[in-house]
């Protein structure tokens, strides 16, 4: 599940698109990205499992060594989660049923056969109410106005027409007061 829906989009903003059309833009996944990437932050929360996992592609699911960990850890069916530092599967996903050892993801999900030797970390993610706000925001102004704008554009004039933007461009192209509720998520990491 990503950071919002399409219909959480035209609930938080005021977009001209329908939830329709604003799922077919692709424009949901590219935010998440930017919203990510300006955070620093993958939202994990506390609730994770740390080990050595296999995933299996034909499956669709993630497996531990450690009997029916998940279950026991508090992983359930429907949560979000983001998985870190495998070779090929870093990413979010959705938990479509736990069994034992085996977490299955829900249909759609392409993970890559990998038998991991190396600790892997998944945790459940949690996506805060003002990040969703400001991503669907982010997703509007994307939809709305990026396209008649030009990122660091002060003014424009055509003949006796002119118009002149006060705001101020951050990162990514966006206005800067539209992305600065983002960065109270901010995390340093030292690598």
């Amino acid at each position: 599940m990503p950071v919002i829906s399409a219909t959480e989009c035209t609930i938080y903003s005021s977009i001209s698109a329908s939830a329709a059309t604003v799922a077919s833009s692709g424009l949901i996944p590219v935010v998440q990205e930017r919203v990510n990437w300006i955070c620093n932050n993958w939202f994990g929360t506390e609730l994770s499992l740390q080990g050595t996992l296999t995933f299996n592609a034909t499956a669709r699911t993630i497996t531990t060594t450690g009997g029916d960990a998940w279950a026991s850890w508090g992983f359930a069916a429907d949560d979000e989660i983001y998985v870190y530092r495998s070779h090929r599967n870093d990413g979010y996903y959705t938990i479509s049923t736990i069994a034992g050892s085996a977490l299955t993801l829900v249909s759609g999900s392409n993970v890559v056969d990998e038998l991991s030797g190396r600790s892997i970390l998944v945790s459940v993610v949690k996506w805060p109410a003002d990040v969703k706000a400001t991503a669907a925001r982010m997703v509007a102004y994307d939809y709305d106005s990026r396209k008649a704008r030009t990122p660091g554009l002060a003014s424009k004039s055509l003949g006796p027409w002119s118009e002149s933007y006060t705001d101020a461009v951050g990162i990514d192209g966006y206005p800067e007061d539209l992305i600065e509720p983002l960065y109270s998520h901010r995390i340093a990491r030292l690598m």
